[in-house]
Formats: structure tokens, C-alpha cells, sequence
């Protein structure tokens, strides 16, 4: 028997723009993490759904500001 490869989470590199660590994120979705700067958007059939992929931030992001209360 084949062992089936895990779904693809394709993300935009360098990886260390996040504030998180995607390898680590990428192994406890048990998804392979690929940078998708070099797959052509066409050619990403394994891609894993969106559902099942971990949310990154992007270092120097701001999230956005809460209301305040009147």
C-alpha cells in the first residue's frame, strides 16, 4: 500500500513574516506547507480546503481596533 500524502496548505513566503511558526502550525494540521510563490495557481490540485488551515498574521500587522463603548 501507498501511503497518501498529506493536503498541501500552499502559503506566500518568507515564512518567518508571521508571527507565528507555520512549520509547527503546519504539522498539527498535519498538512505540507509550500510556498506559494512558485505554484501557479492552476496547478494546485492537493490544495487542503480552507476550513481545515490554520489562521497566520503577518508580522507588523495590526489587527483591527476595537469599538469603544459609549
Amino acid at each position: 500500500m501507498a501511503k497518501q500524502k498529506a493536503p498541501v496548505w500552499y502559503l506566500a513566503g518568507p515564512f518567518t513574516r508571521y508571527n507565528e511558526d507555520v512549520k509547527d502550525l503546519a504539522r498539527k494540521a498535519a498538512v505540507r506547507i509550500i510556498d506559494a510563490r512558485y505554484v501557479p495557481a492552476d496547478q494546485r490540485q492537493d490544495a487542503a480546503p480552507e476550513k481545515d488551515l490554520p489562521k497566520v498574521t503577518e508580522k507588523g500587522s495590526k489587527a483591527p481596533a476595537k469599538k469603544a463603548s459609549e
